[in-house]
């Protein structure tokens, strides 16, 4: 191989590296897949679940009976019979809330 041959083939190898690099990454996002250079997957943040008594909205010291008044008041409003008619959205939504101040007032009520 002759000099203008080499610089031919190293060209054409930069070249065709350049447009692989550009255009696949453009391709995949079009597609609605993640390119090449996105690196590795890391899992979304989960964020904590808030303590029984931020959820029930009382003191961290506060008495049985006032535990019990939370509870009702908080379920009361988030109760999934309430909010039948606002749509499945927010039927769902009412039910993952329902769920989260049952747990909070268990855990509440096993420390007490």
């Amino acid at each position: 191989m002759k000099l203008p041959e080499i610089l031919v083939t190293v060209v054409a190898f930069v070249v065709g590296y350049w447009l692989i690099s550009v255009f696949l990454p453009l391709l995949g996002k079009r597609r609605g897949g993640a390119g090449p250079d996105v690196g590795p997957q890391r899992e979304p943040a989960v964020p904590s679940e808030p303590a029984w008594y931020e959820v029930l909205e009382v003191e961290q010291h506060a008495s049985a009976e006032e535990i019990a008044a939370a509870y009702k008041r908080r379920i009361s409003q988030y109760h999934p019979d309430k909010v039948q008619h606002l749509g499945p959205e927010l039927v769902r939504l009412a039910e993952q809330h329902a769920k989260q101040i049952n747990a909070a007032y268990e855990t509440a009520m096993r420390q007490r």
